[in-house]
């Protein structure tokens, strides 16, 4: 026990019992106080059940599911939990999704990337322990049978089964025959990679003439070595694939012309590391005899023909940025872009400027990866005028402070094929543009305030039975309407496309109901809207 004292009076110590009973009370109250914010904190914080798994579904499992591109699964709770330190680190990184174009300047179609309140909600979530909420109200998760989108193609291109033997990166083309006998438009395709794990990236070129052939010739086992090209000038690119890559579908009336006895070559990028397992990757294509309006995948701005402050050769340790134009000849309806380098490229953005100086935004990508390409639809059609000028701007980074650089030292580097070689191309898929072209849309849900919201029950009931629902069945829609409501009936898929719609009047106010059919759906989850003329609810509806 000590003796305090003051400079007037005495002051006598605390019984020893007294004491303690303050710290211990002291301790009780601290640990109460931090419960209560504890639980505050949990109450508040995001759960899967309540906002995280809607993300994850609309965003994360086209390819982290069960034989997926995704090394792990994040179908259930549990598999998300498991990985939960990770997926915090990837989303604010913001390396995955990956979704290289910058959302600030252009818009478009399908978009994969986080808003940034999607990240600071699985941010919040994995901080607060990432807490479960009441799993009997999760969203539906989505049905991914990895047998594709296209069910029932007219064309279907597989490449030989194959072993790969490359140590690093390998890049090897598969030519086939179409076997057509006549003109044939492609409407649509898929890529369905054989081994998820180690197909990083497919490129499917039309090709008009046999060298292919003589090159695969040349090569023990399947296919040929490759890279950037086919290894043809009579090959042409016509789709692209990376995971998570939405099927490759044109506007209805538009078509990609695929020649009577013409072939196909499918390249497949191995990364390294792959050797020794085996892929046989295939490509589901959607034809019709009908001439369509055809539809071009052609690079206009190119290293070869528009750059303004050329040749494209890039010296070592020296950063240098390129410029390229070209003046449009034909009014275009534009339905997207590909930009495309090569490993020491950084950046690249390519717009139009309109004969009356309006610019016209395509594409920016301000962290160029190599390892993440694809062709970028737009909402809708853009138009660009007759007399538009096309530009292009792209930087890169021939120094030892570029980790993707090949050459250590660096070297110079100038336009070719090869993986140490460069390129500064924007592919253009367009078509002659039409009146009202600008109001097709391409993908609904960019016009959606928000296409997976659940619904709120509230002084509007909206049920959907049966559901799930069986294919090439029915289910009604029940519900209340006012008087005089037309009711609006629209079903998309899960990336928000619109697949059925229909307009039903209802004078008298009341319980109503409406039957909506399954027969021409595939397996898996879709969203059902119905508007009034006062109110909007969705639902969701499982199809098996």
């Amino acid at each position: 026990m000590c003796n305090l004292k003051s400079n007037t009076f005495p002051i006598k110590p605390l019984p020893s019992q007294l004491v303690y009973i303050d710290i211990t009370m002291i301790k009780y109250l601290l640990s109460g106080i931090f419960c209560l914010i504890a639980f505050r904190i949990s109450a508040q914080s995001p759960t899967w059940s309540g906002s995280v798994a809607k993300i994850v579904y609309k965003n994360c499992t086209s390819c982290h599911h069960s034989g997926g591109a995704g090394p792990f699964s994040m179908m259930s709770y549990s598999q998300t939990f498991n990985n939960r330190n990770s997926i915090k680190f990837a989303v604010t990184d913001q390396s995955m999704p990956p979704w290289p174009p910058d959302v600030k300047y252009s818009k478009h179609a399908f978009i994969k990337a986080l808003s940034q309140s999607d990240i600071e909600t699985m941010v919040n979530w994995v901080n607060a322990g990432a807490p479960s909420g009441d799993l009997a109200k999760a969203p539906i998760a989505p049905i991914y049978d990895n047998l594709g989108f296209i069910k029932k193609p007219e064309l279907t291109i597989s490449t030989p089964v194959y072993t790969v033997t490359a140590t690093q990166d390998e890049y090897r083309c598969f030519p086939d025959s179409t076997r057509l006998e006549k003109d044939m438009w492609l409407t649509a395709l898929e890529c369905i990679p054989g081994n998820p794990e180690i197909v990083h990236h497919v490129l499917i070129f039309r090709d008009a003439g046999v060298k292919s052939y003589a090159l695969d010739k040349k090569e023990a086992g399947p296919g040929y070595v490759c890279f950037g090209g086919a290894g043809t000038s009579d090959a042409q690119l016509i789709a692209a694939w990376v995971p998570g890559s939405s099927p490759y579908i044109l506007p209805k009336g538009f078509g990609i012309k695929i020649p009577a006895h013409s072939n196909i070559i499918i390249q497949v990028h191995y990364p390294g590391g792959s050797k020794g397992k085996v892929d046989q990757t295939k490509v589901k294509i959607q034809l019709t005899g009908i001439p369509q309006r055809e539809t071009y995948l052609v690079p206009i701005l190119n290293h070869t023909l528009n750059v303004t402050n050329g040749p494209l050769v890039i010296p070592p340790n020296e950063k240098k940025t390129f410029n390229e134009k070209f003046t449009l000849p034909i009014n275009a309806s534009l339905i997207g872009v590909a930009p495309h380098m090569h490993l020491i490229g950084t950046s690249i953005k390519t717009w139009a400027v309109a004969p009356d100086n309006k610019e016209i935004p395509l594409i920016s990508i301000p962290q160029w990866d190599f390892h993440w390409q694809g062709i970028y639809q737009f909402p809708t059609i853009v138009k660009i005028p007759f007399g538009s000028t096309l530009y292009s701007e792209a930087t890169y980074d021939n120094t030892s402070g570029n980790h993707h650089n090949p050459n250590f030292p660096p070297k110079e580097v100038s336009v070719g094929e090869s993986t140490t070689d460069e390129m500064m191309l924007t592919y253009f898929l367009f078509a002659a543009y039409a009146p009202g072209d600008e109001n097709i849309v391409i993908d609904s849900s960019s016009f959606l305030v928000s296409p997976v919201k659940e619904i709120e029950l509230k002084s509007r009931a909206v049920t959907l039975s049966p559901n799930p629902v069986t294919a090439q069945s029915k289910a009604e829609l029940y519900f209340t309407s006012d008087a005089n409501d037309r009711i609006k009936i629209t079903v998309f898929d899960i990336n928000g496309r619109v697949l059925q719609k229909s307009n039903s009047n209802f004078p008298i106010a009341g319980p109503q109901s409406i039957s909506i059919k399954s027969e021409q759906l595939k397996s898996g989850i879709y969203l059902v809207k119905i508007e009034g003329n006062t109110w909007a609810s969705t639902v969701k509806w499982a199809v098996y």
